[in-house]
């Protein structure tokens, strides 16, 4: 990826999360669904 990241939130995400489920951090900052990746 040529492109710098994005800061998406300069703070913490608070997100609940279910045990045994898969999660898919964004590290780009481009998501519009933070702060999970969307493709």
């Amino acid at each position: 990826m040529s492109e710098a990241p994005i800061i998406a939130q300069k703070s913490p995400y608070p997100v609940e999360v279910e045990a045994g489920k898969s999660y898919y951090w964004c590290a780009c900052g481009r998501s519009s669904n933070q702060p999970f990746c969307d493709g």
